[in-house]
């Protein structure tokens, strides 16, 4: 039988130079030119219409963004808008229903001085008494701290109302009066007194001495209260606490428990 060489008509001479042949090219050196120059200008063109496709997305991106934005923004100002302009009802009637009133007396304590200052405005100013801005109270010379009033009138702008809608406004010396049973001030006043008040009663035990402190400042669940609020968050000019008028004693002689 005859080999592969033998058999095939073709030889692999002839074969290698079909293939010589079919890898030379059939174009002329200036359409060699031609044709690169639109195969470059093809990718040109392709790459800056990725480019400027890539570019119109970002901007409607960021467009839809913008639009969001105002639209939430308008969407707050028209909400603000109308709770500003919201008129409390003046005819509204208020109670202090489930509120108690502030105890100024505290029994687990014992004093040496019981209602130096007796139980009205008048009876306080015959026996030499002062009323305290700090926390309400008329209180004799020996339970005063002229410091801690000073301090606690100096750091705020301090206002007053008798009304929850914040009418029947009064002055920090109309309340100096000690004349009314109660006023309303705003959360930043009471955070102010709960402060100074610790501060108050630690001066008291480190340099004043027990004979200074009054039933009221000796109390321990008016600590916890104060405590407890200075954790607290609320708006610092909500008219959210009662300012009540007292007559403690002065003195402690000794905590019972």
């Amino acid at each position: 039988m005859a080999s592969r060489a033998e058999y095939s008509p073709i030889s692999r001479q002839s074969m290698s130079g079909d293939r010589d042949m079919a890898a030379q090219s059939l174009l002329s050196e200036e359409e060699k030119d031609f044709s690169f120059n639109q195969h470059r200008r093809f990718h040109q063109r392709y790459h800056l219409a990725c480019k400027a496709t890539l570019i119109l997305l970002l901007l409607a991106s960021a467009v839809v963004l913008l639009a969001g934005w105002l639209a939430s923004v308008f969407s707050s100002s028209e909400d603000s808008a109308v709770v500003a302009c919201e008129v409390p009802a003046l005819d509204r009637e208020y109670t202090f229903e489930g509120i108690k009133k502030a105890l100024w007396k505290d029994p687990t304590a014992e004093f040496l001085m019981i209602d130096p200052c007796g139980s009205t405005p008048a009876e306080a100013r015959v026996r030499g008494c002062r009323y305290g801005m700090l926390y309400g109270s008329w209180l004799p010379d020996e339970c005063w701290d002229d410091e801690s009033e000073t301090r606690f009138k100096n750091a705020g702008h301090w206002k007053f109302w008798l009304q929850p809608n914040r009418t029947e406004e009064l002055s920090w010396d109309e309340v100096a009066k000690g004349e009314h049973e109660y006023v309303l001030v705003e959360w930043e006043y009471h955070q102010r007194h709960c402060a100074d008040m610790n501060r108050r009663l630690f001066t008291a035990m480190s340099r004043r001495g027990l004979q200074t402190i009054d039933s009221y400042l000796s109390q321990w669940g008016h600590f916890h209260h104060c405590q407890n609020s200075l954790m607290t968050q609320k708006p610092m000019h909500e008219l959210s606490a009662i300012l009540w008028r007292k007559f403690p004693d002065c003195g402690v002689i000794r905590w019972k428990n």
